[in-house]
């Protein structure tokens, strides 16, 4: 899927870098290239730690690089 549309909803997966996260929820808080935070779903690719990269797409972590 990176560097191609989703065939469903039309996204991309872009990389996101890790700032927080809350183990109960499996949310990261992430910060995009624009500068930008949003939440993102950890659930698929378990708990993550500040630093680490996430392929994401459609608010989901799809994988995960260890800082």
């Amino acid at each position: 899927m990176s560097g191609e549309n989703c065939e469903t909803c039309g996204d991309v997966a872009v990389r996101m870098v890790v700032l927080g996260f809350e183990e109960a929820e499996e949310l990261a808080l992430c910060r995009g290239e624009d500068g930008g935070r949003v939440r993102v779903d950890t659930g698929i690719v378990g708990p993550v730690a500040a630093g680490d990269s996430l392929l994401v797409h459609a608010g989901t972590a799809l994988a995960r690089e260890r800082a």
